[in-house]
């Protein structure tokens, strides 16, 4: 069985239970130190914006500053407030310069295509991401 570390808030971990079903074994970390720990045991990371207390960056770069590289990431938004498109593009910038291509507003693709959307969006990412390595 595949095997994801989602790195975030329950709620985040809870999404991803509902879009991934049962068919991917889910590793779950609510810190930075938790998700490193785990990071060699997994094929892939989920990790939420606001992972613990909003420090997706500071994880980012510890897995970039690991010597062997780490997993591929996907990093994801479920917050459900609205994101200004100046922050939405610094946050895309940044992950961008840390390496991570792949960044989905859950919340966003939810409001303009409704929850199962958002969650084929999220499956289809991981699955894809899964199939490259």
């Amino acid at each position: 069985m595949r095997r994801v570390l989602v790195a975030g808030t329950q709620d985040v971990i809870d999404a991803a239970r509902a879009a991934l079903g049962a068919e991917i074994e889910l590793a779950t970390a609510y810190s930075v130190t938790e998700a490193l720990r785990q990071v060699e045991d997994v094929e892939l990371v989920l990790c939420n914006v606001r992972f613990d207390d909003s420090r997706m960056f500071d994880f980012l770069g510890a897995l970039n500053a690991m010597p062997k590289a780490g997993p591929p990431v996907i990093c994801f938004r479920v917050a459900r407030v609205p994101m200004s498109a100046g922050a939405r593009r610094g946050i895309e910038l940044a992950l961008e310069a840390l390496g991570v291509r792949a960044y989905l507003d859950l919340y966003d693709l939810e409001c303009r295509e409704g929850p199962s959307a958002a969650q084929a969006a999220l499956r289809q990412a991981v699955i894809g991401r899964l199939g490259q390595g």
